[in-house]
């Protein structure tokens, strides 16, 4: 846990202890995500995204229509919900009458938290987890053992396209702590033994560790790479602009959590020598997409539906996501704040499910540090204000950054230390934190709530 005695001795352990201790947690993770049902569920689904295209309505019309009849039943939220709107249920009789029900949104979904979860479960056999993406509207999730096991099946077989197994060895940069903010020597990385992986903190990725960084990777074997986009993007630049080479090349990149940018792509293939793909995800499990070998997003239809609804910007839809592969706590006609484009013919990869050309609005800015770092990830960090109803940081300099909150009705002082040691944990004790209480945030021409504005990063 952050900033507790537990984390502290960790910190002050030999590199070696660490690695043993953070590879203890892989344990738990692999535990969770690997469980009994995993090996089934990866193998299915390598078979069925090769399914005819009558063949995967159907069985999304039949999913849909248990799923609403699951929600409304064991629900309380959706059946009380439903029920104020006027919904009959049983008149949604396919995907095509989904446009019957009322869209929900990140904002309803927390402030009707505690009835979101099925009464078919207890919460003390639930796995749960925070998130709020890119959108600075924290969430609590809840997830059946079975839920989680598909979710890591369905991001595995995207993997399994490009010829990777749960068996290789890989890279994250993530935006977790493994290491501490304060440490200034290397090794930048934690080493996971149990999930034969490296974890790197991109919160240690500048120009005074690229070359420390590069040594390394040029010492190691990985099989891929994976991580944010944006912090592979700083890091490619950073070996570019100190004119470093990368001679062990890994077979793929693995990008996710925010927007892989054309220009992105570019430069983390030149520089890493490696082809990138994507998948498109979240922890509420409402959805995924996943690209395939020709770069397009097929929809993972075995645990979802995808919605395209037109707004004014001709060829850009917003997508409302329906999923059923969470049981404990089921996602319908979800806003999750993205757009997109669909495309309405085959996909020379032969795959019949529905995909997507391009998915707008998991842009994230960086924070610029004092001492020229990229900090990225901050859902990381508004994941601990519990009681905010949506955040966001602005930066105007280096040296100060303005926490904008909507707050929740029991928003206080504890939110307000949660956000301060997370940030700083990450950006560092040199920036000067202010809070602005506000009634609503700044959004995009298309409705998108952004994390992090910042006018730094912009220059």
């Amino acid at each position: 846990m952050p900033n507790t005695l537990s984390e502290k001795i960790y910190y002050k352990m030999p590199n070696i202890l660490q690695d043993v201790t953070f590879s203890m947690y892989g344990w738990y993770l692999a535990r969770q995500r690997y469980n009994s049902y995993f090996d089934r569920y990866l193998e299915n689904l390598k078979s069925t995204e090769w399914w005819p295209e009558n063949k995967i309505l159907y069985y999304q019309n039949m999913q849909m229509i248990k799923l609403l009849k699951y929600a409304y039943e064991s629900v309380e939220f959706y059946h009380k919900w439903y029920d104020e709107c006027g919904v009959d249920i049983k008149s949604v009789a396919s995907i095509e009458d989904l446009n019957r029900l009322p869209i929900l949104t990140k904002q309803l979904v927390r402030k009707s938290f505690g009835r979101m979860v099925s009464s078919n479960f207890s919460k003390r056999h639930l796995y749960k987890s925070l998130t709020s993406g890119t959108t600075g509207t924290p969430l609590t999730v809840y997830q059946t053992k079975a839920g989680l096991a598909f979710q890591w099946a369905i991001w595995w077989r995207h993997k399994a396209r490009f010829g990777l197994s749960t068996k290789d060895r890989y890279l994250t940069l993530g935006a977790r702590i493994p290491v501490s903010q304060t440490q200034s020597t290397c090794p930048y990385w934690r080493k996971d033994f149990i999930n034969n992986r490296v974890y790197m903190s991109t919160y240690h990725i500048s120009k005074r560790t690229v070359k420390d960084i590069v040594s390394y990777l040029n010492a190691t074997n990985f099989d891929f790479f994976t991580g944010y986009p944006s912090a592979m993007y700083s890091l490619a630049n950073l070996i570019s602009e100190a004119g470093l080479k990368l001679y062990n090349k890994p077979k793929y990149i693995i990008s996710g959590s925010d927007a892989l940018l054309p220009k992105y792509e570019m430069l983390i293939s030149k520089i890493f020598g490696a082809p990138v793909t994507e998948q498109y995800g979240m922890s509420e499990f409402a959805g995924n997409m996943s690209k395939c070998e020709f770069g397009n997003y097929h929809v993972d239809f075995e645990c979802c539906y995808v919605e395209a609804l037109p707004i004014e910007k001709a060829g850009v839809y917003k997508i409302l996501l329906t999923g059923w592969g969470n049981k404990a706590m089921p996602f319908i006609r979800y806003e999750v704040g993205d757009f997109g484009v669909p495309r309405d013919c085959n996909c020379a990869c032969g795959r019949k499910s529905l995909y997507f050309e391009s998915i707008d609005g998991r842009l994230e800015d960086y924070i610029i540090t004092p001492d020229g770092r990229k900090i990225i990830g901050m859902n990381q960090v508004f994941e601990y204000a519990k009681n905010a109803r949506e955040i966001q940081i602005y930066q105007k300099t280096p040296e100060r950054v303005e926490f904008r909150i909507v707050p929740g009705r029991a928003f206080g002082k504890k939110d307000k230390e949660a956000l301060t040691t997370e940030f700083r944990r990450r950006a560092g004790s040199k920036i000067v934190i202010q809070f602005n209480i506000v009634n609503e945030l700044q959004r995009s021409a298309s409705g998108k709530l952004k994390a992090v504005i910042s006018d730094v990063s912009a220059q």
